[in-house]
């Protein structure tokens, strides 16, 4: 049994360093169950291993070491040493496609990237072609890479516009065989005197969730460690990379000067019918608490969003697999709201016209004239589901009505800036950037709020607190009020760091259920993300855990000691194979629950909670998460028409985080 053990335990340390998360304990039942998944103890042939087991050690080394954390040369090369010992286990475990000389390639990058830390040596992307670089994720601790290409005359004594790209769809992605660019297309970027970022975006997340924060942690880096004009970056991608595009600008007014989709999709209700052949042809046959998943993510529902945002689309005539229609739809939507867009159509062309040059030249030609204007905009529009998308420009949607339904913002100055008129729906209460907008400094501004007029005051840092319908909420101890990085659904809990939390405080039965729900739920997440994220067991969460982490509970009260000390103060009552929730009780054994809420032994962080059986098991990989509300009872009998669990009950709690009825929905039992 000890043998087991530790092998197991050196295993999960192997594992561990090769994603680049921190080291973190299993023991007992748990330690066997994940064995069963284990790697073997040797990877490679004997020449393979020592050089792996030379780079690892040489990790652990810097990992024992007083090197600063801060440094440009840590942050630079710790990453990448990491990523080259995840490289190399991936390419000695494959059996095509990768030779003895590929594994050593890796090992001596990661040892070259330790010795430049020792020296103190920062890492940087080599000038005129596209070079590999490598971070740490905030959320799940793993290594992931970016790829960078810089001018052959880049100077860092001045500014560069930078160009961020998203790349398409391919299902063998990965960080042995990234999806990149051509060195011709690098070099049109080159020509128009930009940087070219590529995020990886975590393989294949249609740039959404987990993805985006990808494309937004990748872009700061190359903000940190290189010279980059904040006035003039720009968003282009192909395909996926294209929607991808579309939704980076949309949800995020102001932050990019221009964007250039290409290829991509505009309207997932038109598209998945297509794609699905049982997928529902009319967005109101799609049950209401998936359909506003569905549209917060739709490039088609925040068209308002476009406004005061440059943007040329391309497309080919001939699309089969998206039809021009996607982009043609979206232009005219646009054009509808009086916001101009230009499209190009490639005549005669099917979707790959990202395999030749034209479209690039295009477009990157283009965007080089714009930067964020010097004067904001006098008209801001914009439309969310979220309060985690809540600025566009100088206007913050702070508050919102109702949970998880749309909610638009119309403001527009006075000519001469000594007061505004706001038009809202569901929406509570708005902050005005005074500093940032063309707003002029005075202590008080006339305005007119959906139809009313009132007077509105100036914060000394020059903020307009606006209520939009007259009604001030009275805040709780606990729960929270809902707020941008807690208010839900359940995907946003692994958009900021967190944590599986393992129940073994119950019977062998039910430790063993927990920790292989945590070891199905762990490799789906590697599968989807590319990376393995951290995990304990019950008893070993520390203080500091529940300070810095969302935790990830498996279990129920009866077998979950965290999960057994917050119980009292969830709105959903847990048992063994039985949930309470609005009234009604749900028993079976085909029954799972996932849900998320504020922890209430932090609340500033959020508990996602997995009991019964885990949700998703005929779904793909990529959509595990992204179609779950806030809480979600289903049953493992039946499924819908895109292999999701049907539900019993589900919803999202009120902006209070209390039960809501007008947001819960229960499945209709015929």
């Amino acid at each position: 049994m000890q043998s087991w053990r530790r092998r197991v335990a050196k295993i999960w340390a192997l594992t561990s360093l090769a994603s680049g998360r921190p080291l973190l304990p299993l023991t007992g039942l748990l330690m066997l169950t994940f064995a069963a998944a284990a790697w073997p103890q040797q990877v490679g042939n004997g020449t393979q291993a020592a050089r792996i087991q030379e780079l690892q050690n040489a990790v652990i080394a810097v990992d024992g070491s007083s090197v600063d954390h801060n440094s440009p040369a840590y942050r630079t090369n710790y990453p990448f040493a990491l990523l080259q010992l995840k490289k190399a286990r991936m390419a000695a475990a494959r059996t095509w496609y990768v030779t003895d000389n590929s594994v050593e390639t890796f090992v001596q990058k990661g040892l070259e990237a330790l010795s430049r830390l020792r020296r103190g040596q920062t890492y940087q992307a080599e000038p005129g072609m596209l070079s590999e670089l490598a971070y740490i994720t905030a959320n799940d601790s793993t290594v992931q890479p970016y790829y960078l290409h810089l001018p052959a005359n880049y100077d860092p004594a001045k500014k560069w516009p930078l160009i961020v790209f998203l790349h398409g769809y391919v299902p063998t992605t990965s960080m042995l065989d990234p999806w990149l660019l051509s060195e011709a297309v690098c070099q049109l970027a080159e020509d128009n005197g930009c940087i070219l970022l590529l995020p990886y975006g975590r393989r294949n997340t249609d740039f959404q969730g987990v993805g985006e924060v990808d494309v937004l942690a990748s872009t700061e880096e190359v903000k940190a460690l290189y010279k980059i004009d904040p006035s003039r970056v720009y968003m282009s991608g192909v395909s996926m990379g294209g929607m991808g595009a579309w939704n980076m600008a949309l949800r995020h007014p102001g932050m990019y000067a221009a964007t250039t989709p290409i290829s991509g999709q505009t309207d997932m209700h038109a598209w998945w019918p297509r794609a699905l052949p049982n997928w529902p042809t009319s967005r109101d046959d799609l049950a209401p608490f998936r359909r506003v998943l569905v549209e917060w993510d739709n490039p088609i529902d925040l068209v308002m969003n476009a406004r005061n945002q440059p943007m040329f689309v391309q497309h080919g005539e001939q699309d089969s697999l998206i039809p021009v229609e996607q982009s043609r739809t979206m232009v005219s939507a646009a054009a509808k709201l009086g916001i101009p867009m230009k499209l190009y159509e490639f005549k005669g062309q099917n979707h790959y016209i990202y395999w030749d040059l034209p479209c690039f030249r295009n477009a990157w030609t283009w965007t080089k004239d714009f930067s964020l204007p010097e004067t904001p905009p006098r008209r801001v529009t914009y439309k969310t589901y979220s309060l985690n998308y809540d600025t566009a420009f100088w206007v913050r949607v702070v508050d919102l009505i109702e949970p998880a339904k749309a909610a638009t913002v119309d403001c527009q100055v006075n000519a001469d800036g000594s007061g505004f008129t706001l038009k809202t729906t569901n929406v509570r209460l708005v902050d005005l950037k005074v500093d940032q907008s063309p707003l002029q400094r005075v202590e008080d501004f006339e305005a007119v709020v959906n139809g009313k007029k009132q007077t509105v005051r100036a914060t000394a840092n020059w903020d307009l607190y606006v209520r939009c319908d007259g009604v001030e909420q009275t805040p709780a101890d606990f729960p929270p009020h809902k707020r941008k990085g807690l208010c839900g659904p359940v995907e946003d809990v692994f958009n900021t760091a967190f944590l599986l939390v393992v129940g073994t405080s119950g019977t062998d039965e039910q430790n063993q259920a927990n920790a292989l729900n945590a070891r199905k739920w762990s490799d789906e997440w590697d599968q989807f993300a590319d990376g393995v994220p951290p995990l304990k067991i019950d008893r070993d969460v520390t203080p500091q855990d529940l300070a810095t982490r969302n935790l990830v509970l498996f279990g129920t009260p009866a077998s979950n000691s965290i999960l057994k000390q917050i119980q009292p103060k969830l709105p959903i009552k847990i048992g063994e194979q039985e949930y309470t929730v609005a009234g009604g009780t749900y028993k079976g054994d085909d029954l799972g629950l996932v849900m998320c809420y504020p922890n209430p032994l932090n609340p500033e962080r959020y508990v996602v909670i997995y009991a019964g059986r885990l949700y998703g098991e005929k779904c793909g990989i990529n959509h595990k998460h992204d179609l779950v509300p806030d809480f979600l009872i289903f049953n493992c009998h039946r499924f819908n028409y895109d292999d999701t669990n049907e539900h019993e009950v589900a919803g999202y709690f009120g902006m209070d985080w209390q039960l809501n009825t007008a947001s819960t929905w229960v499945r209709d039992p015929r």
